[in-house]
């Protein structure tokens, strides 16, 4: 069904059809909300009813990404250096087979994003900034946000023209599910 499986090769998720709400920390630029927004009503249509619900309630999440059963989105101005091709990364904590929590981290120090409504107003990339260059690579903060949802419902990665590939590219507008995501999110939350 194309989720992440526990040791046993059961399917993790959520085990749920209450919506999973996820808070976006004060560190995700204002224009770039909208976004997050479009991205989990794009999953809620592939299942058919509400299975993301977004919190703008900041104040309840740490500064950064923690194990505090509390499920985040964070834009990090920092990141890992032998992991900077990363994008963004989500950490998904289970027991069995049913997910706790999960916390979704954009990599804003290497790559700069863009809303759809606006493609040329870039942000991000302080690594750049702080070494006196200029970001001229952008990246779909929807198509991301997409896929690491994605992720947070417990999708794996998958090969071919899916949400769920590994590698989004720049300027790409990845927000269309394939029939393989919507087949792999319905196995779980349908």
């Amino acid at each position: 069904c194309g989720f992440v499986q526990n040791i046993f090769g059961q399917r993790i998720s959520w085990k749920t059809k209450s919506p999973i709400k996820v808070i976006v920390h004060s560190s995700v630029p204002t224009n770039l909300r909208a976004a997050i927004l479009r991205a989990a009503a794009t999953w809620d249509k592939q299942v058919g009813h509400k299975v993301i619900e977004i919190s703008e309630e900041s104040s309840l999440l740490t500064g950064s990404p923690s194990k505090d059963q509390k499920n985040g989105i964070y834009f990090l101005s920092e990141w890992e250096s032998d992991r900077s091709s990363e994008q963004g990364r989500t950490s998904v904590y289970w027991v069995g087979d049913q997910i706790q929590e999960a916390d979704i981290r954009i990599n804003a120090f290497n790559f700069s994003y863009y809303d759809q409504a606006d493609p040329q107003q870039l942000v991000g990339s302080y690594g750049a900034k702080k070494a006196g260059l200029t970001a001229t690579d952008g990246y779909s903060f929807e198509a991301l946000l997409l896929h690491e949802m994605g992720h947070l419902l417990g999708l794996k990665h998958r090969d071919g023209a899916t949400v769920m590939a590994t590698h989004l590219m720049a300027f790409n507008d990845r927000i269309q599910p394939s029939a393989t995501d919507q087949q792999s999110v319905s196995c779980e939350y349908k």
